[in-house]
């Protein structure tokens, strides 16, 4: 685990309409060495799932297409910056 990406406080996240969505997205991710976490879903951002895939933001386009590629449903995408201690989130797709 890279804990770079564990303490980042500028990120983007991928949310998913299920959880079974998010759970075949860790799977897609796994298979293809992908950098990422599973973490839940912020407060911020109203989601059907409480799953979410945090990424770095240079990822974020890539591994969108990974994803889809792959069927996996994305539902949103965030870029997440936490300024003293709260999340700015801007959705971006």
């Amino acid at each position: 685990m890279n804990t770079s990406l564990v303490k980042a406080d500028n990120y983007s996240l991928f949310t998913f309409g299920s959880t079974s969505h998010a759970l075949k997205a860790e799977t897609v991710l796994k298979e293809l060495g992908a950098e990422f976490l599973i973490m839940p879903t912020l407060r911020e951002i109203s989601a059907s799932c409480g799953l979410s895939v945090k990424i770095f933001p240079e990822n974020a386009e890539p591994y969108y297409d990974m994803l889809t590629n792959h069927n996996v449903a994305v539902q949103s995408v965030y870029h997440v910056q936490k300024i003293n201690r709260k999340n700015n989130v801007e959705k971006v797709m």
